[in-house]
């Protein structure tokens, strides 16, 4: 069993064609009791980043382009949620580009923390170089936002023209065009995104439904 159809791919690599019938694919998923109700979509450019602060998050990279975006968007404003081994190059990072009121870094924060950034952002942005099946990603989407992130693994099979941007992965310019394109979005647009992003994943990654697909199996 697989998490997504890329892990599905993956996994047909290490196995004979005669098997690949017997891989299926059972998401990973959210409980959609905590997402009962979404706060409304903020008029204001506030995008929110979550995760460890590793290289293989590519928060690096996000802040190049915020250097980037802020330049054309000045009320930009980006809250990175998380923390790790890179936190000291990053501060620095944010000093040598003087994005000081541009980004937010707020450490660790509780589950019903991390719901309420989610809430008074317009979107999530992903800048990921490895991924499976994102969580962040799928609770996003439940809470109604739309999302910007990098086109690898399962990533494509979350978000769509309707529910967000994809960029490649490492493509400063990209992710920044991507925050470009989101800021130029009328609000009612981004609305329907979010709208869109929440009725996806919660069709497609409703946590009883799928183990109820893997008790079958």
């Amino acid at each position: 069993v697989a998490v997504s159809s890329f892990g599905r791919s993956q996994l047909c690599r290490w196995t004979g064609v005669a098997a690949w019938p017997r891989l299926k694919v059972i998401h990973c998923g959210i409980e959609p009791h905590h997402f009962a109700e979404t706060a409304p979509l903020p008029t204001k450019l506030r995008l929110v980043a979550i995760g460890r602060f590793s290289e293989q998050k590519g928060f690096p990279l996000l802040i190049e382009a915020i250097a980037i975006a802020a330049r054309l968007n000045p009320g930009l404003h980006v809250t990175l949620v998380g923390d790790g081994e890179l936190r000291g190059e990053m501060e620095a990072m944010i000093d040598l580009y003087t994005l000081r009121r541009h980004i937010t870094l707020t450490g660790w924060l509780a589950e019903d923390q991390v719901r309420d950034a989610l809430s008074e952002a317009q979107a999530l942005v992903l800048p990921s170089f490895a991924e499976g099946l994102p969580m962040v990603v799928m609770e996003a989407m439940a809470a109604g936002r739309p999302v910007i992130a990098t086109a690898i693994a399962g990533i494509p099979e979350l978000i769509t023209p309707e529910t967000g941007w994809l960029v490649p992965a490492g493509d400063v310019q990209g992710l920044a065009d991507a925050i470009d394109t989101l800021a130029d979005t009328p609000h009612e647009v981004l609305s329907r995104m979010g709208q869109a992003a929440r009725a996806r994943v919660l069709v497609r990654h409703d946590i009883d439904r799928e183990a109820s697909k893997l008790a079958q199996l």
